[in-house]
């Protein structure tokens, strides 16, 4: 099985929006803003893996610059692997990609966040090398 990962661009966007309706919910997003958002968000890079010529998931992910640190950090905000294309090396080969990526960016290490019961994904991250912290998240939601 051939699998390539690159990053999305805008004419990528409807793929995206597939994916991220069966990842996140239908109407989480919009065509149109997916699509504004490969175009003019600097902030993150979005990255598409496909096996042949079907997409089969996502990784975003996010560049954290603080002055309290002399290097920075990259925040994995999304990582989606559709079902169909899980256990069969895709999600290892699309984040081993994305790190290979950052590491030229004086990044210092990788953070992310996933569900207390998903326990599949903590079991990918582990197997990947990613290290459970003792950190606890905060969210406060601004309703509008």
């Amino acid at each position: 099985m051939s699998i390539q990962v690159y990053r999305a661009k805008a004419e990528d966007a409807e793929a995206l929006f597939e994916l991220n309706e069966r990842f996140n919910g239908a109407g989480s997003n919009t065509l149109e803003r997916i699509r504004a958002s490969l175009e003019t968000n600097n902030q993150e890079a979005v990255f598409l893996v496909k096996t042949g010529y079907t997409v089969a998931g996502f990784c975003c992910v996010q560049v954290f610059h603080s002055m309290c640190y002399s290097r920075h950090y990259a925040e994995i905000t999304e990582l989606f692997i559709d079902e169909g294309f899980r256990r069969q090396g895709v999600g290892t080969k699309l984040l081993r990609k994305v790190e290979e990526h950052f590491c030229q960016e004086n990044i210092a290490g990788f953070q992310l966040f996933t569900g207390a019961k998903n326990l599949s994904a903590q079991m990918f991250y582990e197997h990947l090398g990613y290290q459970r912290t003792g950190e606890v998240m905060y969210r406060k939601r601004i309703e509008s």
